[in-house]
């Protein structure tokens, strides 16, 4: 084995904390925080960087604490299950304010707020893999797999499903937990008279009742999402025309649908869109790519435009149309805000930053979302 002594210099993204080599190299580490002095195993060198792990912490940080889970560091879901709570928070805003200093050549506003809730049995979706007679995860960075029993950022009811083994016996699976007591599950190749079994669900946010079913993109912490509800209620306000774009479901259009006369979802997922015709009767909702909407259709007139994107941001062709529309209010809720501060520079051409907020929906983990307020300026 190829060991080193590093003294870690700050948290990088993904989780990993951040070293230097003796001959100047990045040196990315798993398991280790800010500070700690740590004997790194060196797994992967390259010209410019490294990747390695912990084989022993020599000096700790007050901030590490026993992991929850005994696969940590085994299983790829968890990769800050040895920070506390108020470790990880503060990462997740010391990365994003330098993401929007480095990629967006801005300062967030100052004090910005973090919502978080529970640290552990707050997820309720998750995708699982058939290990023998049961189901797991599968190891981090590896095609191998974990069996479990019990996850501790897993609901009670998920974990209960998966302990009593009578989940479909198939080689991957979604499943999703509503919060009531109902596990909804999806897996590919699933037939129609399964699908309307075992598939279908329905989730209460805040005060809304939702459609939709296991293979809908839906979030995974119900309980700290009525946070986000009332944050984009309050910037949202009310007027004539909302468009909500990436729309999934039609959540945040269903949300708002009290606050506004007009609504336009738009989502590529044909299935999604069939939970939105349920979930905002009132809109028109429509299947296609929001770039392709944007580039027939006129948004200028719109009072509020919603975008939640997927990791990857906004398409060029969709930032170019947003900007030359220009609707008075956008509002911008992120799953990467590496992409989001990317993002944001182009449209800072147009737009400033009047609200930002952080959602710490998955603790354990380094995945944080962002919600923007902006307007046209």
């Amino acid at each position: 084995m190829n060991i080193v002594t590093l003294r870690m210099e700050k948290m990088a993204q993904g989780g990993d904390a951040l070293a230097h080599l003796e001959d100047g190299r990045v040196c990315f580490v798993s398991g280790a925080l800010t500070g700690e002095l740590v004997e790194v195993e060196l797994l992967q060198q390259k010209r410019d960087y490294a990747k390695g792990r912990v084989q022993k912490v020599l000096e700790a940080s007050p901030f590490r604490t026993k992991p929850e889970c005994p696969f940590f560091g085994r299983c790829g879901g968890c990769s800050m299950g040895h920070a506390s709570m108020e470790f990880q928070l503060d990462s997740y805003r010391l990365s994003v304010n330098e993401l929007f200093r480095r990629f967006a050549g801005t300062e967030l506003p100052p004090d910005w707020k973090i919502h978080s809730g529970n640290p552990y049995a707050y997820r309720n979706r998750a995708r699982l893999v058939r290990v023998g007679g049961g189901y797991g995860f599968r190891e981090a960075q590896s095609h191998r797999m974990i069996p479990v029993s019990k996850c501790p950022i897993l609901t009670p009811a998920l974990n209960r499903a998966i302990a009593e083994k009578k989940l479909p016996q198939v080689p991957e699976l979604s499943v999703f937990d509503n919060g009531k007591g109902k596990i909804a599950c999806y897996y590919k190749g699933m037939r129609s008279p399964e699908f309307q079994r075992l598939a279908l669900n329905s989730v209460q946010v805040a005060d809304v009742n939702l459609s939709m079913d296991a293979s809908c993109f839906f979030q995974s912490n119900l309980q700290l999402l009525p946070e986000l509800v009332k944050s984009v209620r309050e910037s949202a306000g009310s007027g004539d025309y909302l468009i909500d774009l990436f729309s999934g479901i039609g959540f945040f259009a269903a949300i708002l649908q009290n606050q506004f006369q007009r609504i336009v979802t738009v989502e590529r997922d044909p299935n999604a869109r069939i939970h939105a015709n349920r979930n905002v009767p009132k809109a028109k909702n429509i299947s296609s790519p929001a770039e392709d909407w944007l580039a027939q259709n006129d948004a200028s007139g719109a009072d509020v435009l919603i975008v939640d994107p997927p990791r990857t941001g906004l398409p060029p062709t969709a930032l170019s149309a947003i900007l030359k529309a220009k609707p008075r209010k956008l509002l911008y809720i992120s799953c990467d805000p590496a992409t989001l501060a990317r993002d944001f520079k182009s449209l800072a051409r147009g737009y400033s930053i009047v609200k930002a907020e952080g959602f710490a929906f998955y603790p354990q983990t380094p995945h944080f979302e962002m919600f923007l307020e902006l307007k046209a300026v």
